[in-house]
């Protein structure tokens, strides 16, 4: 996501702005320029061309994603139908610039965008509204290779949900609100097996080198001896 960022981050400097659509998305050709030089775990690029003629931005769901955090992280700046990099954003294509992008995305990601408005999940902001809970138990429970229910399980606040439509839409959210984010960040890994009985992968999900990184963490435990929270 960071190459992302910087991709759009530079094509706006040397247009000297990205004009925009009528509806407010990136144009088909800057979406390309993106798009084809970037790689999203748990999106396969080729499915994507298979079924598309042309590349929207609606189409393109990580630039897409990307294009909003930036402007979440006051990276991007649209005026008057035109996307243009802020200050702060040009600051970021300095070569030393990377951990300190990487941050920015990372607070916008979790903090200032809401995760509900790409998935059309019906749950609304879960788990989102105790992303520090769950970087702290994911720091505790993703050594190794474990699926996202699991995860979910182990390191969210599951009282604080409260009822569903169907029984797999917290786990879905699990993905797509935390899981997903932190892979695209490098904060954390993933990998797809194909299910030993049945159609389609299992994917599993394990804490990458980035992780301590980007977060580090002051705990006092209070209440009762064997709280998880």
């Amino acid at each position: 996501m960071v190459h992302a960022a910087r991709l759009l981050l530079e094509l706006a400097v040397e247009k000297n702005g990205l004009v925009l659509t009528p509806a407010g998305a990136l144009k088909r050709v800057d979406v390309w320029h993106v798009f084809d030089r970037t790689e999203w775990p748990g999106y396969d690029k080729a499915t994507t061309l298979a079924m598309n003629k042309v590349i929207n931005e609606h189409d393109a769901y990580g630039v897409l994603f990307t294009r909003i955090v930036l402007q979440a992280a006051g990276l991007l700046r649209k005026r008057s139908g035109v996307l243009k990099a802020t200050k702060a954003g040009k600051a970021m294509l300095a070569p030393e610039a990377a951990p300190a992008l990487l941050a920015e995305l990372f607070e916008a990601v979790f903090w200032k965008v809401n995760l509900q408005d790409f998935d059309r999940n019906p749950i609304d902001f879960w788990p989102q509204h105790h992303m520090g809970v769950i970087l702290w138990s994911l720091s505790v429970a993703a050594h190794s290779w474990s699926d996202a229910g699991s995860l979910m399980e182990s390191c969210t606040i599951m009282e604080t949900l409260g009822e569903v439509p169907a029984h797999d839409l917290p786990e879905f959210a699990m993905v797509t609100r935390v899981l997903r984010p932190l892979t695209w960040l490098g904060a954390l890994e993933s990998r797809k097996q194909k299910r030993h009985s049945g159609w389609g992968f299992d994917e599993d999900f394990r804490k990458g080198t980035l992780f301590g990184q980007l977060v580090e963490f002051e705990v006092e435990m209070q209440g009762a001896e064997g709280a998880r929270h």
